[in-house]
């Protein structure tokens, strides 16, 4: 099981999003269903960017730094 931190880029924002997922596919997919039920009107995604990804373990974690400013 992996840790992924991607960022979306919708309607001029830049949307962090943390996913635990066994692999990369089912990553990517459950960023769409985790958009889906966060906003009321699905966003016109532009485009989803992979961050990093980390194995899940115990002591392991990330730092979410906004060093972007839209």
């Amino acid at each position: 099981m992996y840790l992924y931190r991607f960022k979306v880029a919708a309607e001029g924002e830049r949307i962090p999003v943390i996913i635990a997922a066994g692999d990369d596919q089912e990553a990517f997919q459950l960023v769409d269903t985790e958009l889906e039920k966060y906003f009321l009107r699905m966003p016109d995604v532009e485009d989803v960017t992979l961050y990093e990804k980390k194995r899940i373990g115990k002591g392991g974690g990330y730092v979410l730094y906004e060093e972007e400013q839209s």
